[in-house]
């Protein structure tokens, strides 16, 4: 059951807020402080305070794409009995006349006390992941561990931002809540920096470096992602770190633990043999053996943290064991999927060199990289073309669907070691290749389920 909050609790936590005819009101459900698709869940009849925030310069920070002002949303709702308004001076009571409103002196400061109320009142450890790639996954299956023994939440965000992580921090941290984990990511330099003042982690997890988001404001080099994401293990009390990669170990703190996939000395290595990993707890001097949802490197770092925590939490070895292997992702951007009787692992996220590049580095004995459609975001790619390369040589085979985009695409970008193939060989003979991925860049942006793609396979 999640907390919630009364007016007269919001009175105590800031005590010079005046409430305008709120007399009726009884707890609200959701504190609406930044859209969140889970919201979409709840009754019309949800008591809803409504926080009208607003950013007009969102480049100083580099939050958001573009300038918003939630307080032009005031009229709309305002006409609906379950609503009620958090204001500051930006709007003026004249304005809200009919209205029912609470308001303060600075609407971020006040969202930033209900925070803090709200995380004291449950108190939880909180685990912080970050990483180029693999944060979403990696925490989830941390989550899965860590449910062997407590109560774990999950707070997931593709791009968490402080209302974002403020959303979720109110409406969906629950009393009972032990342990809460989730991803810090960054955009700009000083993102990270910012996420842990709202929400210090007790434990910080750094995965890898990946060459992502550089060209944007402050990130240029892999240095530049380090010193960026450095905030997360500087603030926390202890730390997980990758020592595979130098940069992410020279961070480590006397107490902090290190993980690999090489190093048998660490305090958790993964060893791999066939269709089975076999993780070394050198930490409790155990060894535990799991199936692996896919055979990447990433995945097997992502499982190394899971277990080495739960060690450290001391979550029992059979239950370790058991949700490495039990692992499935609950996002559905990337997953298995069967086409024409051949298991085909799904990705639908941006096209970065960084996430394919977490692809090429698996444990199979042959692969194809299909590629139905390029999307980069907001990345340079003229600063990934390399290691774009890099990636499709690791395939043994790498197709592009043959249009006038990805062709280009493909020369703007002088890509090489690709096929270009005709919508008919684009999905043919994949039984000749043990790993299988198809890429189709940020597929549920533009696709709110499969329809489209099973349309593509059977046409």
């Amino acid at each position: 059951m999640t907390m919630k909050l009364s007016p007269q609790t919001f009175l105590q936590i800031i005590q010079d807020a005046k409430c305008v005819g709120l007399r009726n009101v009884e707890d609200f459900d959701i504190l609406n402080i930044a859209h969140l698709k889970r919201f979409e869940s709840f009754s019309p009849q949800s008591k809803i305070l409504y926080f009208a925030v607003y950013e007009d310069d969102p480049e100083k920070f580099g939050w958001y794409n573009k300038p918003f002002d939630r307080t032009l949303n005031i009229q709309k709702l305002g006409v609906y009995e379950n609503f009620v308004f958090v204001v500051d001076d930006r709007i003026s009571d004249e304005q809200l006349i009919g209205i029912r409103y609470i308001r303060v002196d600075n609407i971020y400061h006040a969202i930033e006390r209900i925070c803090r109320h709200v995380v004291l009142q449950v108190n939880p450890q909180v685990i912080g992941v970050t990483g180029s790639v693999g944060k979403t996954t990696g925490t989830a299956l941390i989550q899965g561990v860590l449910d062997k023994k407590f109560s774990c939440g999950r707070i997931y965000s593709k791009r968490l931002t402080p209302l974002t992580l403020s959303s979720w921090l109110v409406n969906f941290l629950e009393p009972e809540h032990q342990v809460l984990t989730l991803e810090y990511s960054m955009y700009r330099k000083n993102h990270i920096d910012i996420l842990t003042d709202i929400l210090r982690p007790d434990i910080s997890v750094f995965m890898n470096i990946k060459r992502v988001h550089l060209g944007v404001q402050g990130i240029n080099t892999l240095d530049d992602i380090v010193d960026g994401k450095r905030a997360l293990v500087d603030k926390s009390r202890v730390a997980l770190l990758n020592i595979d990669d130098t940069r992410i170990s020279r961070l480590k703190r006397k107490g902090d633990f290190g993980f690999s996939l090489s190093n048998q000395r660490a305090d958790a290595f993964v060893s791999i043999a066939g269709d089975e990993a076999m993780l070394v707890l050198n930490y409790t001097n155990q060894t535990l053996r799991f199936a692996p949802y896919i055979k990447t490197s990433l995945f097997y770092y992502q499982a190394v943290v899971a277990g080495l925590l739960g060690a450290y939490l001391g979550v029992p070895a059979d239950s370790i064991a058991e949700a490495l292997g039990n692992f499935r992702p609950a996002e559905n951007r990337i997953n298995w999927l069967d086409i024409f009787g051949q298991q085909v692992l799904f990705d639908g996220d941006v096209t970065t060199s960084g996430r394919m590049s977490s692809l090429s580095e698996h444990h199979y004995s042959t692969s194809l990289l299909m590629i139905h459609s390029f999307d980069f975001g907001e990345e340079n790619v003229d600063l990934q073309v390399d290691d774009f390369n890099q990636v499709f040589s690791k395939f043994d085979e790498v197709r592009v669907l043959d249009t006038e985009k990805n062709r280009t695409v493909v020369s703007r970008h002088s890509f090489r070691n690709i096929i270009f193939t005709q919508k008919n060989d684009f999905l043919s003979d994949l039984s000749k290749f043990e790993f299988k991925v198809l890429h189709f860049a940020i597929y549920f942006r533009k696709h709110k389920d499969l329809s489209f793609l099973n349309e593509f396979i059977a046409a």
